[in-house]
């Protein structure tokens, strides 16, 4: 079997091999399961998708096909954003700190009013 995929993470290997499925392709994915253990392993790179030997240049031309016809990334890449120490936070972590700091408030409320 020949590695024709490194996927950014597990559903898009499993979506990418039921694409090559659809086309009767036997494809694998493998490594997937491996993003559960994040603490010790890296953070993506480590779903692929795998095809016999003799499906490889099918394979290849459809992935081909497929990456074509993804939009470009919105926003700035992340070599971008790690380029601009300064840039302002984005609005989900503004709402996850604003989140975490009135939890932290309303237990130690709760914890003030049992005591």
């Amino acid at each position: 079997m020949k590695r024709v995929y490194e996927a950014g993470d597990g559903l898009e290997a499993h979506m990418l091999a039921g694409l090559l499925e659809q086309s009767g392709i036997v494809a694998q994915v493998r490594g997937d399961m491996l993003q559960g253990a994040v603490g010790e392993l890296p953070a993506s790179g480590l779903a692929s998708v795998w095809v016999n030997e003799d499906d490889e240049a099918r394979s290849l031309e459809l992935i081909a096909d497929y990456e074509a016809s993804q939009p470009p990334p919105s926003g700035p890449t992340l070599r971008e954003r790690i380029r601009e120490p300064g840039r302002a936070e984005t609005d989900s972590t503004r709402a996850f700190r604003k989140g975490l700091l009135i939890g932290m408030f309303l237990g130690a409320a709760l914890m003030a009013w049992l005591l």
